[in-house]
């Protein structure tokens, strides 16, 4: 398992070709940071507009039942077999929703990008199978956000996306992907940036390390916020 860095010109969308190379290494093993595939400002501005949203829509989905519709929920102690520490958002964009329309293009981006690595068809919305593929945003905030240790079955996901949202530096300053297969880890902190995208196999034993475990919790923009794009 090694950790590669690519950078490739996303000016005219998802560069198939070398996304088809890329999945190679990605099924091989190995993580493969996509380098800016988006510019720091439309994450910014991406961030700033989930904060609108969340100021306006109260905390919701507390028994984790809802899954095409829009809620946002914080788990600070969560009834979950794996602990974490984070606010997750999830999106299903069935209607207009106001200020997430640069959020919405990201993601059917990202979505783009997976169908080429994967060769598969889902998209936003459920097919005749009842599948899609899930816009979540997950924050890791400052002052020990965190998700333990954790494994997905390879199919049908097979190549797992996660998007920088934060900056290293300016919004955290540790913290972030860690992946482990044979007794040997690999941190991504340094290497994942805003914008970027990193990709994996599915299936590999991974955790998020804690945020900023030495500062006062801090919920808001600062932290290290990622999209991900389950398959549901």
């Amino acid at each position: 398992m090694k950790l590669l860095q690519r950078k490739l010109d996303w000016s005219a969308g998802p560069p198939a070709e070398n996304l088809r190379d890329a999945a190679d290494a990605v099924m091989d093993g190995n993580i493969l940071i996509l380098k800016k595939a988006f510019p720091e400002h439309l994450m910014d501005r991406c961030k700033a507009a989930l904060l609108d949203w969340q100021s306006r829509n109260p905390e919701s989905n507390p028994d984790r039942l809802k899954t095409a519709a829009n809620w946002w929920r914080r788990d600070i102690d969560p009834p979950s077999r794996t602990p974490h520490l984070f606010e997750t958002f999830c999106f299903a964009f069935d209607d207009a929703e106001d200020g997430l329309s640069e959020v919405e293009e990201v993601f059917e981006t990202v979505a783009a990008t997976w169908r080429i690595l994967t060769d598969r068809t889902e998209g936003l919305a459920l097919d005749a199978t009842g599948r899609a593929l899930r816009p979540q945003v997950i924050h890791y905030p400052r002052g020990g956000g965190f998700f333990d240790s954790h494994t997905h079955d390879l199919d049908p996901q097979r190549i797992g996306l996660i998007v920088g949202m934060s900056k290293q530096g300016r919004d955290f300053d540790t913290g972030g992907a860690v992946f482990k297969t044979d007794g040997a880890e690999i941190h991504t902190d340094d290497a994942h940036d805003i914008g970027d995208i990193c990709l994996f196999r599915y299936d590999l034993d991974h955790r998020v390390s804690a945020v900023d475990a030495n500062r006062p919790l801090e919920w808001g923009g600062t932290g290290r916020w990622t999209m991900v794009l389950p398959l549901m």
